[in-house]
């Protein structure tokens, strides 16, 4: 998924250097930092509440998965605020045991508050994972 500010020698080179069967969609978005509105794992996708329907539809069709509105320690770009894979997943350390709890239920993986990079709580921007590898800042703190 990219944003629709992107032009036509971006659009053809992304398209040119993925494998055929990789989906690359434009959403004609108003919100165009896309990772900072969304997060995601192979089967549920966290989206900021302002994304508009026909996005969410984007959203579900070209990832394969149920799109869920909802908000990280209140903040609504929760691909800036958490990250996570099929495994489980790290949000911001301001979340509250009740909003952590229904996105357990919400998603079904293991999910804890911490930073990264002594202290952050932009998650994203230290942490990045796949049910295989995780690559992260050289401080990396979590709370139990």
């Amino acid at each position: 998924m990219l944003p629709n500010n992107i032009n036509d020698t971006e659009l053809k080179n992304i398209r040119n250097s993925l494998p055929e069967d990789i989906k690359v969609k434009v959403m004609e978005e108003r919100l165009s930092a896309l990772g900072n509105c969304i997060a995601c794992n192979d089967y549920v996708a966290l989206i900021h509440s302002d994304l508009d329907k026909e996005s969410e539809e984007i959203i579900s069709d070209t990832l394969g998965v149920e799109c869920l509105r909802t908000t990280i320690a209140g903040n609504a770009l929760v691909g800036t605020y958490m990250t996570m894979n099929n495994r489980g997943g790290l949000v911001h350390p301001l979340t509250s045991v009740d909003e952590l709890d229904e996105l357990v239920n919400l998603l079904n993986i293991p999910l804890c508050a911490g930073t990264v990079n002594r202290g952050n709580d932009v998650i994203a921007s230290g942490l990045l994972v796949n049910d295989w590898s995780a690559f992260c800042g050289k401080y990396f703190f979590f709370k139990l």
